[in-house]
């Protein structure tokens, strides 16, 4: 697919703290801003409580704002709606869903999870379907601006996805009473094999990044969970949502060595675009980021020259995207529909396959023939993400106020050059 058509990365600006910080206020004081009266239940930031805290280790059962629309209310005509991540969906996938349930469909998108709750919030926007990120959903339940889903008007949930997503539900999200999911994914080294044998790669892991040999070459995400996550990773910390302040500042002096002494660069495209390209030699990926990456290869370079390291111990971050019907929704049972359109095996598989390379947790999907069958270049055969790695992996939950605070000055360090 030409890289005209494809825009950029799914995750492209996912939580840019830095700029985001600049351009819009924090989501604490977005969402503290929308505040009922005695509205106490919720995430971090809510007013003197953090009890719905979500966390793999803490699962949450969020409270309901009212009940889920009946089963039997009828379907919405008109426009549908999303409210999207830039480049996150394909096309092709909603025109199918456009002709199937004959509506048509708007896609209104944002760059970063501030923009995108501050116009939800201010009203700038009305959409039918939302995706947001799972560090937020608790907060966007305690303050009404998402709905309960009802359930019987999903049915490819349990039909079609991962058990652990409706049974008992996600921990962001017991009983999947607000969300299902939309994409998987972990986040390793993606490389090009032309450059860097395979052993090297499984032999030095994280140090990859870190590696002399490949100065001026390497790309790190401008997206500071991310990036600080892996660095304490990397240095053996196996909390990533970490609340010491001397973790949190060696992760940061690690990141600045990175840019300063081997030439790093933060970047939104280095794994998907510019890695495959030839710009950079190994580069922090998203698993999604480096299989869509085959879609921008020169003409010519076969998907061979593209790999990817991710622990065979599965202690790396792993994560989840996620897909809600805001409260101010006017067409929520075509919304329903929507959701349950995306969760169905043909066409969830085929917005992964043929477009954005991020893999549904359908349980419908073999992942041994995702190389069989030519989905995922074998090279790239641990970007697989398989069912008990979410078990095993190492999920970036939500953090309170006081802790984001500490990441977030971090971040700013790192991006001033310390």
């Amino acid at each position: 697919m030409p890289m005209d058509d494809r825009g950029l990365s799914r995750r492209a600006f996912l939580r840019r703290a830095g700029t985001a910080a600049i351009a819009v206020p924090s989501l604490g004081a977005i969402l503290a801003a929308c505040s009922k009266p005695g509205n106490t239940a919720g995430g971090a930031g809510a007013s003197g409580t953090e009890s719905m805290l979500a966390r793999p280790d803490h699962p949450v059962t969020l409270p309901l704002n009212g009940e889920p629309i009946a089963a039997s209310t009828p379907l919405e005509t008109g426009t549908l709606q999303m409210y999207n991540w830039d480049s996150y969906i394909y096309k092709k996938v909603v025109a199918a869903f456009e002709d199937q349930f004959n509506v048509k469909v708007e896609i209104t998108t944002f760059n970063n999870m501030e923009e995108g709750i501050q116009k939800l919030v201010a009203g700038q926007v009305k959409p039918d379907v939302f995706f947001p990120t799972t560090d937020y959903i608790s907060r966007l339940a305690a303050k009404d601006l998402i709905q309960p889903l009802q359930h019987e008007m999903i049915p490819n949930m349990e039909a079609v996805v991962w058990k652990a997503f409706w049974d008992p539900g996600p921990w962001y999200d017991v009983g999947w009473q607000y969300t299902i999911p939309y994409t998987i994914y972990t986040t390793g080294i993606a490389y090009r094999r032309d450059r860097v044998k395979d052993a090297d790669a499984v032999a030095q892991g994280y140090d990859l990044l870190w590696n002399s040999s490949y100065k001026g070459k390497i790309s790190y995400y401008d997206s500071y969970r991310d990036a600080l996550g892996m660095a304490m990773v990397r240095d053996g910390n196996l909390d990533p949502n970490s609340a010491d302040p001397a973790v949190i500042n060696q992760a940061k002096t690690n990141i600045l060595s990175l840019l300063n002494d081997y030439d790093a660069r933060l970047t939104v495209n280095g794994a998907f675009a510019k890695l495959p390209a030839g710009e950079f030699t190994v580069a922090q990926s998203w698993s999604g980021d480096i299989v869509g990456g085959k879609w921008y290869l020169p003409k010519g370079t076969p998907p061979s020259v593209l790999g990817y390291w991710y622990p065979d111990t599965h202690e790396g971050l792993i994560g989840n995207d996620t897909i809600v019907i805001p409260t101010t929704a006017t067409k929520p049972a075509l919304a329903h529909a929507f959701l349950n359109f995306l969760l169905d095996k043909k066409w969830g598989f085929v917005n992964f396959s043929q477009y954005n390379g991020y893999q549904p947790p359908f349980a419908t999907i073999q992942p041994d023939t995702l190389v069989a069958d030519g989905v995922v270049p074998p090279a790239l055969s641990k970007a697989v993400v398989t069912e008990d790695m979410f078990t095993q992996g190492l999920i970036q939950g939500q953090l309170t106020a006081e802790v984001d605070k500490l990441w977030l000055d971090a971040w700013t360090e790192i991006q001033a050059g310390g």
